[in-house]
């Protein structure tokens, strides 16, 4: 790969310590070597010197100051590199400010990023996905050591408070920027002081603003102050490392783990949370939306903590009608994880367990709850291969650790772990445009609703989005992420392709409509929507199961985000009339099912633009 010029440009100054060493030995073996062999000489004729003469006059070559010596190249080439160890060592002293206010002059002639706070997430976000790019990051404590860690890599380093820093920079170049200081309260500041500056810049091109906010309730607030105070030009996006983990974790770990037959069937199942933390809530929330089934299976949540209760608590206060979603149950056990009775609680024997989240705030307490889980509960089972449960367990910084668990089938089998910062800290996961991409053209359909199979413009779709309100955006984010267990249920999966778009459409429309009774009907039924075309039960017909599903998920988003049904429809009151079963729907609200059908019908279009191909599942 060619080197970006701004690297080419640092290579010298990267590895300045090395190439200060690499010249001091030089000077020192050489110079040594030659002062001896002067002295051994000057000896031979009957002169005096000290066995340190050599070596003082070696270091006062680093001074420029030595005794005149007769030619010799030992002592050349000692004085010279002796001179470039001292010259190179002043230089970078005295002008290193100068030459990181060059780069970053420099770096605003192009398209650019800026990075505010060197958080932990922000740093991994450097290390992965940053190395080579144009980008300047602005970090208040001048004492962090990433700051000169940073700088000698090519980054332009600015260390002021980012409301004093930004005013200095010409924003009309910039392409996208990553805010995440460890204060929810000041990104979101830092985040509006960039938006309103855009305002003033003649933009050309598209500027993303992503905004780390862990607390949801100020996550809620914010984007509900940037609507209408962006533009055509400007995207602005709050995230939440934990939230990226849990979506990350359920990418790979799908709710019914080793289970996948449970989506066959009406039985109920159970999964267990362990832990308190901000990640625990995370997998509360994502299993909320994520566990509607086609025939609506029961599901538990087991918490199991030494204060279970007060999580509970917590996830009801932050998820305040989490307990309307129908089929869903939360139950607590309080049991601390230092006791044996914790290792022995029925919940592990719980009915149909697909999985265990073990996701407390200390990682190493994490390890040692599964660790012991495989040794002390499910010891038997997994000795008989009779253990089908998939146990998940956050490690943080596991340093290659996790990957040799998950890979290690003979002792930690069905064991697997998540939440890595590393690999959650990467603008794949970040800024995720394959979601992007599913919940912008999802958004596109059902704002136009007219069937259409032929791939949309980026600019089009990109247009359309930015005129949507930002919860409109996230149930959008919750349909595509609920993807996998509609496929799931007809029985496939999806997979990265290189195929074009006409070539992936025509092949998912081939595989997945083969698994649609009257597929053509249905696609009828949805361009031309009629009363009578509303199913008298979901079950008959598996396209109207999985569609059911939809409206459930759907629902399970209204719920978690503080709505409530009532017969007229009040988005200030978050109150709906279609959040109820299907099966409670008036004439009014049966219209509406032509939506959730189309959600299903069209899921060879989503996944074709996003790039993805439909096959059978394993």
């Amino acid at each position: 790969m060619k080197k970006d010029s701004q690297l080419e440009l640092y290579t010298l100054v990267r590895y300045k310590e090395v190439v200060l060493v690499v010249l001091a030995i030089i000077t020192l073996v050489m110079g040594y070597s030659g002062f001896y062999m002067e002295m051994y000489r000057a000896v031979r004729t009957g002169g005096e010197y000290s066995l340190l003469h050599p070596l003082v006059q070696t270091v006062g070559l680093f001074v420029f100051e030595w005794d005149n010596y007769a030619p010799s190249v030992y002592l050349d080439i000692a004085t010279l590199s002796g001179v470039m160890t001292t010259s190179f060592g002043l230089f970078w002293m005295f002008f290193s400010k100068y030459f990181n206010a060059y780069n970053i002059s420099r770096i605003q002639k192009k398209h650019y990023n800026i990075i505010i706070g060197l958080s932990e997430q922000n740093i991994e976000l450097l290390e992965n996905s940053y190395s080579g790019k144009p980008t300047i990051i602005i970090e208040k404590n001048k004492d962090n050591p990433y700051v000169e860690y940073f700088r000698e890599r090519g980054f332009g380093m600015i260390t002021l408070d980012a409301q004093k820093a930004i005013p200095n920079l010409d924003l009309s170049r910039l392409d996208r920027v990553v805010i995440s200081t460890d204060n929810d309260r000041k990104n979101i500041a830092f985040g509006k002081q960039i938006l309103a500056l855009l305002k003033l810049v003649g933009k050309k091109h598209m500027h993303n603003i992503y905004v780390a906010i862990d607390n949801r309730d100020l996550s809620v607030l914010f984007k509900q102050n940037i609507v209408g105070q962006t533009d055509a030009n400007v995207n602005v996006l709050a995230f939440s490392l934990y939230e990226n983990m849990a979506k990350r974790l359920f990418s790979k770990h799908n709710i019914l783990g080793l289970q996948s037959e449970i989506i066959e069937t009406a039985k109920e199942f159970s999964l267990v949370v362990v832990g308190d933390s901000d990640l625990a809530l995370e997998i509360v929330y994502h299993i909320a939306f994520l566990s509607a089934l086609p025939n609506e299976n029961s599901r538990t949540i087991h918490l199991i903590d030494a204060d279970a209760g007060k999580f509970k608590e917590k996830i009801k206060k932050t998820f305040p009608n989490i307990e309307s979603i129908p089929h869903l149950e939360i139950k607590k056990h309080d049991v601390d994880t230092e006791t044996l009775d914790f290792y022995k609680d029925n919940v592990w024997t719980s009915k149909n367990l697909t999985n265990i989240y073990i996701a407390t705030h200390n990682e190493e307490k994490n390890l040692k709850i599964a660790i012991n889980l495989q040794d002390t509960t499910y010891v038997k089972a997994i000795g008989h291969n009779k253990f089908n449960t998939k146990v998940l367990f956050a490690l943080y910084h596991n340093l290659g650790l996790g990957d040799e668990i998950n890979n290690n089938e003979n002792v930690f089998k069905n064991f697997y772990t998540f939440g890595s910062i590393s690999k959650t800290s990467t603008r794949e996961i970040l800024f995720d445009q394959t979601l992007d991409d599913i919940a912008k053209l999802i958004d596109f359909d059902y704002r136009k609703m007219n069937g259409v199979h032929e791939k949309v413009s980026p600019d089009e779709l990109e247009k359309a989005w930015l005129n949507t309100a930002p919860h409109i955006r996230d149930v959008n984010k919750t349909q595509a992420l609920h993807i996998d267990m509609k496929l799931l249920a007809f029985g496939f999966t999806r997979k990265d392709s290189k195929e074009p778009f006409k070539t992936l459409l025509a092949n998912n429309k081939k595989i997945f409509y083969t698994n649609i009774e009257n597929s053509k009907q249905v696609e009828e039924e949805i361009n031309n929507y009629k009363l009578e075309y509303y199913p008298k039960t979901f079950n008959e017909r598996m396209i109207d199961s999985v569609a059911r599903s939809e409206h459930n998920r759907w629902n399970a988003y209204h719920y978690l985000n503080g709505w409530s049904y009532n017969k007229v429809r009040n988005n200030e009151a978050k109150e709906h009339n279609c959040l109820q079963l299907l099966e409670e729907f008036g004439d009014t609200e049966k219209m509406t099912y032509q939506y959730d059908l189309a959600a299903v019908f069209n899921l060879p279009k989503y996944l074709a633009h996003a790039g993805f191909e439909i096959v059978e599942s394993k």
